[in-house]
């Protein structure tokens, strides 16, 4: 039976959504990038979720992973791991390419990193997986490797919180499981700025949403413009256009061997320049 507060909050999560439709190893500080004396002795130990298609990967998804570590280790918060899952391939997404084939570029992407590990239980259901589903698996392998006072945390873009507002795409149990039970990282991406007018911005993620879910929510600030995105990469490659230092060279190596994204079909891959596509 829910808690008192579980259903108040998924009364006002329900409520939101008719408003906008009508301990393991001891910690390495040499392996992070932030300068020793701005830590404090860890006060808490999480495990990072990334979920996704990464259709391919991009650097912009890696990145997303070091943003979140970096806040997190700047709080004294201890980041075990960051582990990436990819979807299975009945999420049903035009364009997909086959799971086997995203792995093998992730692991290609990841080899030989020391915190960060795909894991494939995902993509690997006969269906789709959702969310909460995939953050429940998960909690109970972290809670085996590191104990159970270790947390599991939420990895996603602005644009999937948003999202947890649509009635159509997300149960609100799940969003108030989501948000109580694990939190999210919410990576926020700096827009440029129109001609003429001031700098940078980035959205307001929280707005229209219960108090609870906000409380839940730790908002990072990506601190460059970042506008790469995985369906323009794969145009760029059907184009034969070069995506080198956008998607890791492990990847483009694993696009190249296949022939995935018609990149079979182009001229000058990833590698030489591109004069097919002049848009």
């Amino acid at each position: 039976m829910a808690s008192t507060k579980s259903d108040e909050t998924l009364h006002d999560a329900e409520k939101a959504v008719e408003a906008r439709q009508h301990e393991s190893a001891p910690f390495d500080q040499e392996q992070c990038q932030i300068p020793r004396d701005k830590f404090s002795p860890p006060i808490k130990r999480i495990v990072i979720l990334l979920t996704g298609s990464f259709n391919p990967v991009t650097i912009a998804h890696l990145h997303m992973l070091e943003l979140a570590r970096d806040f997190y280790h700047n709080r004294s918060i201890q980041v075990l791991e960051g582990i990436v899952s990819p979807v299975s391939d009945s999420y049903g997404k035009a364009g997909l390419v086959k799971a086997n084939y995203r792995i093998e570029m992730l692991q290609a992407a990841l080899k030989g990193d020391k915190w960060r590990r795909v894991d494939s239980w995902e993509a690997e259901q006969p269906t789709w997986t959702r969310t909460k589903l995939a953050l429940d698996h998960h909690q109970e392998i972290v809670n085996q490797k590191y104990g159970e006072n270790t947390q599991l945390r939420y990895l996603s873009g602005a644009d999937v919180v948003r999202s947890m507002l649509k009635a159509d795409v997300w149960l609100p149990q799940d969003i108030d499981d989501i948000m109580t039970k694990y939190g999210v990282a919410c990576i926020t991406r700096l827009s440029a700025p129109e001609s003429g007018k001031g700098g940078a911005t980035t959205p307001d993620v929280k707005e229209g949403m219960p108090d609870l879910w906000k409380q839940n929510i730790e908002v990072i600030q990506d601190w460059v413009v970042n506008d790469i995105s995985a369906t323009n990469i794969r145009k760029q490659l059907a184009n034969g256009c070069s995506v080198k230092y956008i998607v890791p060279d492990g990847a483009i190596e694993v696009i190249r061997q296949h022939g995935l994204y018609k990149s079979n079909e182009s001229v000058c891959l990833a590698d030489w320049p591109c004069e097919k596509s002049k848009d």
